[in-house]
């Protein structure tokens, strides 16, 4: 039962994980008590061979012209 609704709530309100990604951090940039921060935000595909990820900064401790591989390990599934 608990499945069920959340399974119809998320359909109802389908949205790109760029999207959540913009949503999250629009949020953390309202808060003072927040300076520097990424989001990773990543959207584990069921039918496609790869999944989707999204990641956003803000402030220099996390800028980077490039990203360490291992940062995406805990994202990875197998399914």
């Amino acid at each position: 039962e608990d499945e069920q609704a959340f399974a119809e709530l998320n359909a109802a309100n389908p949205i790109f994980v760029e999207d959540a990604a913009r949503l999250f951090c629009e949020q953390l940039q309202k808060d003072p008590r927040v300076g520097d921060f990424r989001v990773i935000a990543s959207h584990q595909e069921s039918l496609h061979s790869h999944d989707a990820v999204s990641v956003l900064f803000e402030g220099e401790t996390f800028a980077a012209t490039s990203m360490d591989p291992r940062l995406f390990s805990s994202l990875i599934h197998v399914g």
